[in-house]
C-alpha cells in the first residue's frame, strides 16, 4: 500500500477510534488484536482504507502488508492473536451479568470415561455409590473392553492430565453422532496454548466411536431430570452473585459472568479459568469453574440448610475469590515471597502443600479461604457461621496441613473488624503481613 508519508492508522473490531502508527524505511510495524468471530482491522491511509478479516480461528493469523513510504519501504505485520476462548459480539451480550449452572453433555462423557478408567479406578476422592453412579455402572459395563479405556491409560499417566482431559472436553460439543470443536471455548487447561491439543482433542476420535456405540447420548437424555435437579439445588446451596457482589465490594477487580460447570462423577478436584474480550472500550470477563455436585451435602440429614449452604458455598467461593486475591497478592510479591519461603512455618506434608509449590500460592491459599470465613460470618447467623468456621478450619489444618490457618484467619478477621465499608481489601495486607512475618 502506498502512503504518502510515514503516518498510518488501524481501526481494530471492537475499538472506537483508530490507532495511530508511524512506519520507518526498513523496519516491520507489528500491531494486532485477539481474534474472535466477526474480528477485523481496517488499514487506513489517508488516501485508501482496506479492511482485512480473522479467518483462522483459533489460531493465531498473521498478515505481511507492504508499505511503500515516500523514501523506501516498509512492512506491516498485522496480528490477530489466538485465543481459547473466541467471544462472538452476540455471546458477550447475552452471558453479560449472567451466573450459569450447567453439567454440558461432553463434559458429562468425560467424567464417565475417566471414572470408568483404571485411572479413575486409582482415584480416590471420585464417588462411587448413589442411583447415578450404579446407572453409569451398569450402563457402560459392557463396553469396558473398547479401545479409547487402553488410549486414556496410556496417556493420562498423571493427575495434571485428568484435568487436561476433563476440563477440555468443556471446548466440545455434539452435532448429532459428531463431536464438534468450534468454540466459544476452544481450550481449558494444559501445556499447550498455541496449537490447545488438548488429550481429549488427541483421543476425540476414539470418543466419538465410544459414544455411539454405547449409547451416550441416548443415556444422557434419560438422565436430564437428575441433571436438571442437581442444578436447581446446586443453584440454591452455591449463591454465585451474593459471592459476587460481596468479593467487588471489597476488591476492584470486576468480572461479567460466572460458569459453573460440574458433575456428579467429580470428587473433590476443582479448578477455574478465566477468558476475556474487549468489546467497544470495555472488557468482558468471563470465569469458568469446574467443580462437584451438591449430593455431598443434600444427602447430610444432620445439617440445616443454612449449614448446607454455607459448606457447599466454600467449593465455589474459593475458586471465586482466586480472581480477586491473586491479582492483589502480586502488588505485595516481596514482602509475600519473603515470608511464606518458610514453609515449614506454614505448611506440612501429607497434604496437598506440595501442589502449591511457590510462596504467594501458599499465601494465596491462606487468603481464598480466610476470605471465605469472612463471607460466612458477614452472610450467615452466629451459630451457622461458628460450624462453617470451625469445619474450615479442621479442612486447612488437618486435611491439608496449612498449620497456622486458625492463627492466619483469626488475624485476618481481627484487621477486617477494623475496616471501613468503603475500603478495599488491599488495605490490610500491610499489618497482616506484618504480623505474617513474626509467625514463627
Amino acid at each position: 500500500m502506498k502512503l504518502d508519508s510515514t503516518q498510518f492508522a488501524v481501526l481494530s473490531s471492537g475499538s472506537t477510534r483508530p490507532f495511530p502508527l508511524t512506519a520507518l524505511v526498513g523496519d516491520t510495524v507489528d500491531l494486532g488484536n485477539d481474534g474472535y468471530p466477526g474480528a477485523y482491522a481496517i488499514l487506513l491511509t489517508g488516501r485508501d482504507s482496506v479492511r482485512f478479516n480473522y479467518t483462522n480461528s483459533p489460531f493465531d493469523q498473521h498478515i505481511y502488508i507492504p508499505l511503500e513510504l515516500p523514501t523506501g519501504r516498509a512492512t506491516y505485520r498485522l496480528r490477530f492473536n489466538g485465543v481459547p476462548g473466541q467471544f462472538s459480539d452476540s455471546y458477550v451480550h447475552s452471558h453479560t451479568d449472567q451466573d450459569e449452572f450447567a453439567i454440558p453433555e461432553v463434559y458429562e462423557l468425560a467424567n464417565i470415561l475417566w471414572l470408568l478408567s483404571e485411572h479413575g479406578k486409582q482415584n480416590a476422592s471420585l464417588p462411587r455409590s448413589g442411583l447415578y453412579y450404579q446407572q453409569v455402572i451398569t450402563h457402560f459395563k459392557p463396553f469396558l473392553n473398547h479401545p479409547v479405556f487402553v488410549s486414556i491409560n496410556q496417556l493420562a499417566d498423571t493427575y495434571a492430565n485428568y484435568y487436561d482431559f476433563r476440563e477440555n472436553s468443556y471446548a466440545y460439543h455434539f452435532e448429532h453422532d459428531k463431536l464438534m470443536w468450534t468454540g466459544p471455548h476452544y481450550y481449558v487447561t494444559g501445556p499447550d496454548w498455541e496449537t490447545f491439543n488438548s488429550l481429549f482433542r488427541q483421543l476425540a476420535p476414539q470418543i466419538e466411536d465410544f459414544a455411539k456405540k454405547s449409547g451416550y447420548r441416548a443415556f444422557y437424555q434419560r438422565q436430564r431430570p437428575i441433571y436438571q435437579q442437581l442444578i436447581v439445588q446446586e443453584r440454591k446451596l452455591m449463591p454465585v452473585r451474593k459471592m459476587w457482589t460481596w468479593l467487588e465490594a471489597r476488591f476492584p477487580q470486576r468480572f461479567s459472568c460466572y460458569r459453573i460447570v460440574f458433575s456428579p462423577l467429580i470428587g473433590g478436584s476443582h479448578s477455574t479459568q478465566q477468558y476475556a474480550r474487549y468489546i467497544q472500550g470495555k472488557l468482558y470477563r468471563e470465569a469458568v469453574m469446574f467443580i462437584n455436585s451438591p449430593t455431598a451435602y443434600t444427602t447430610r440429614s444432620d445439617l440445616t440448610f443454612p449449614k448446607q449452604q454455607g459448606l457447599a458455598s466454600g467449593v465455589v467461593f474459593t475458586e471465586i475469590d482466586h480472581n480477586y486475591v491473586n491479582p492483589t497478592t502480586s502488588r505485595f510479591k516481596k514482602s509475600v515471597d519473603s515470608i511464606f519461603v518458610n514453609r515449614s512455618v506454614w505448611t506440612q506434608t501429607g497434604g496437598d502443600t506440595e501442589d502449591y509449590c511457590s510462596p504467594q500460592a501458599v499465601f494465596n491459599e491462606y487468603m481464598t479461604h480466610a476470605l471465605f470465613c469472612l463471607y460466612i460470618k458477614d452472610q450467615y447467623d452466629t451459630k451457622t457461621a461458628a460450624y462453617v468456621v470451625e469445619q474450615r478450619i479442621k479442612l486447612m489444618v488437618e486435611h491439608r496441613h496449612y498449620i497456622r490457618f486458625a492463627e492466619f484467619m483469626q488475624k485476618l478477621s481481627e484487621l477486617y473488624s477494623l475496616l471501613k465499608p468503603s475500603e478495599p481489601m488491599a488495605n490490610l495486607y500491610p499489618a497482616l503481613l506484618d504480623w505474617a512475618k513474626q509467625v514463627k
